[in-house]
């Protein structure tokens, strides 16, 4: 059978219940309540209650829910005109920034449950915002406990779904689910078996903790809406709590006046903490009960007290109708991932021993395949011939043998393509690497030094046919100048609107050992709405081909106004243009 958990935690009291069952039918294993003592780090002070009510007690690893007091959070209808929950989900933060002024939007997690829609029309929403700290508080409290929530809500959807459970809503009425918190009040209005509202009463039954020494900010603390209050003797807890009970009937009644139901409202189902005088009279002519039926219940749990811990589990069993999700955005995706570590961590070592084993098969046979030319060394199995161990070629060796009968000359066989006379030297090596005598060189080198030896030849042979000559050919005229265009063409619009009115370029002979080098002389007019500019485009150009590794040395020539002020011009602008160094094209 399966087994889920629900856990409730307010400000100064906790309930948890375990389910065994299916949610069609269950009972609860387990069911406890306490109080949460006052301490400097409120999460420890919780997770420690929560441990030790719970301790020798085995829980389900994943069926845990959470249910957190509807004090924390704000309640808001929204409308929006259209019913796909996608784009409900893209939206619905910026739909109601503007109507949660005491929050900034990137701090609360925002749920909305659907009231009423129509299909691809309209769709109206109760939506929720909670603080993430707040929250994010209470799921740590349940993590140090042992018992990480899988899902979080609020209890208005918690005690919505217990109520449904046990039978108490009805197709034909509406109903007040009341829970009375320590701190808070929770109600939600239900009609003909539909969620109709919900709303937070900041009023609670916990009268008797006593006040700390200072205040607090702690974050299970919900001092914005309630001071705790000082220790008071039996009588006077007695008179809060009847004064307590009269703002909660007031607090009703305007609920019950407010209440836009079509069904008129049969009852107030009250659970949570017990207040003399709550359920004494009707509100407004509507009688209150208690919240009992609750199937598989602890006959101990008077007035249904663990119900919104019973719903939060009661969820996790696949049932309830409400599906509250807080534990959104960073909340959810951490608590997927956290469950998802223990088969990673498996799968990665899993990975690393195959890539492990992978690599020494791999280096084996790379190392295999280098040996020299008689290899008794095999890498994962053995050939045995006559009872020893047969020996075999490397891979390379094979190469080298097969590129040696493929160029050297073979009487038998005969083909345009082999060498004629190769030299004394490339015939000697040549033995010496099929022996495996070169000791010096691994497989590789031998092939790489056969390779050298081959082109020793080929360059002697070029020289013998005069296909290599020691005369250098004079530097190109007409390279220096492409070099100095090509320059002059990639500044763009850095040297502005340009004219070029004479260009030559010849080859000069070097003297006192320079390099021959190409002298390359423009007549250059640069136009300008000013002096100024064009002058700065001359200067631009000038110290671009003076920062080439090619330009041996350029002549600035004095520059002349356009007449009517439309740039300058400078004439015989002389270049040195050394062409043995400039880049090489490769190909």
């Amino acid at each position: 059978m399966a087994k889920s958990c629900g856990i409730h935690i307010g400000q100064r009291r906790f309930e948890v219940v375990v389910l065994d069952g299916s949610a069609k039918k269950h009972k609860v294993v387990f069911q406890q309540s306490g109080d949460i003592p006052l301490g400097e780090d409120p999460i420890t002070s919780t997770a420690l209650a929560i441990k030790e009510a719970t301790k020798g007690k085995k829980f389900p690893g994943e069926n845990i829910g959470l249910a957190v007091d509807s004090g924390l959070a704000a309640y808001r209808t929204l409308s929006l005109p259209f019913d796909d929950h996608s784009k409900i989900e893209d939206v619905i933060k910026f739909e109601v920034e503007s109507q949660l002024p005491q929050w900034d939007i990137d701090d609360v997690i925002v749920d909305f449950l659907t009231l009423n829609s129509t299909p691809g029309v309209e769709s109206n929403l109760l939506v929720t915002a909670v603080p993430k700290d707040r929250l994010e508080a209470r799921i740590r409290a349940c993590e140090r406990a042992g018992l990480e929530p899988y899902e979080a809500e609020l209890d208005t959807t918690a005690l919505f779904n217990a109520a449904q459970q046990a039978g108490i809503l009805s197709d034909d009425g509406a109903q007040v689910l009341v829970h009375v918190g320590d701190a808070s009040t929770s109600v939600v209005v239900v009609d003909g078996g539909q969620l109709n509202a919900m709303r937070a009463i900041h009023t609670g039954a916990g009268v008797t903790a006593p006040a700390p020494a200072e205040p607090s900010d702690d974050l299970l603390d919900d001092d914005e809406h309630e001071e705790r209050e000082p220790a008071m003797n039996p009588a006077a807890i007695e008179q809060r709590r009847q004064e307590i009970a009269r703002r909660l009937r007031r607090e009703l009644g305007r609920t019950i006046s407010a209440a836009s139901t079509q069904n008129p409202i049969e009852a107030v189902y009250v659970t949570g903490l017990q207040l003399s005088g709550l359920m004494d009279e009707p509100i407004q002519e509507v009688p209150v009960r208690p919240f009992e039926g609750l199937p598989g219940a602890d006959a101990a749990d008077e007035g249904g007290a663990c119900a919104v811990a019973y719903g939060a589990a009661l969820r996790r069993l696949g049932g309830g109708v409400l599906k509250g999700t807080l534990r959104r955005e960073e909340l959810r995706y951490s608590g997927k991932f956290e469950r998802l570590e223990l088969p990673l961590a498996v799968l990665s070592l899993l990975l690393l021993t195959i890539l492990g084993v992978q690599l020494l098969i791999t280096k084996r046979e790379i190392g295999w395949r280098g040996e020299g030319s008689l290899s008794t060394e095999w890498p994962w199995y053995v050939f045995w011939e006559k009872g020893e161990r047969a020996p075999r070629k490397g891979d390379l060796q094979i190469w080298l043998e097969a590129s040696n009968a493929f160029m050297f000359p073979n009487p038998d066989d005969e083909y345009p393509g082999r060498l004629s006379a190769p030299s004394d030297e490339l015939v000697a090596y040549r033995k010496r690497a099929e022996a495996g005598l070169d000791e010096d060189r691994t497989k590789m080198e031998e092939l790489l030094n056969i390779r050298r030896l081959l082109a020793i030849d080929i360059d002697r042979l070029k020289r013998e046919l005069g296909q290599i000559s020691e005369v250098e050919q004079p530097q190109s005229a007409l390279e220096g100048l492409t070099l100095v265009l090509e320059v002059i063409d990639g500044l763009g619009e850095q040297v502005g609107r340009f004219g070029l009115r004479g260009m030559t370029a010849n080859t000069s002979q070097g003297r006192s050992g320079q390099n021959d080098y190409v002298l390359v002389k423009l007549d250059v007019d640069f136009f300008a709405n000013d002096d100024v500019v064009a002058t700065r485009h001359y200067n631009d150009l000038a110290n671009a081909l003076e920062a080439e590794r090619w330009c041996q040395d350029f002549e600035r020539k004095p520059t002349k106004p356009i007449e009517g002020g439309q740039g300058i011009y400078a004439d015989g602008i002389t270049i040195q243009v050394d062409v043995s160094k400039a880049p090489k094209e490769e190909g």
